[in-house]
């Protein structure tokens, strides 16, 4: 995977916060920022499709019940 740098600006309360499981985990700072991010963008991802999901006919109760051949 190919890697670019990026710049961004973050409250000094984070940094040290950054800082400080840096050092814990032997990690280096673009290390644990990398992972925030992806696993940040992994949860909205989730969420997107959870809420797609919501207006799914198919997932409703009639249409789950409809799905397993359940009378109503």
């Amino acid at each position: 995977m190919s890697k670019q740098n990026l710049s961004a600006t973050i409250d000094h309360h984070l940094l040290k916060k950054l800082n400080h499981w840096s050092e814990q985990t032997e990690r280096n700072r673009s290390w644990l920022i990398s992972k925030a991010v992806e696993n940040y963008l992994d949860e909205l991802e989730d969420l997107e499709i959870a809420r797609e999901r919501l207006h799914d006919p198919r997932l409703t109760p009639a249409g789950l019940r409809k799905k397993i051949h359940v009378p109503d």
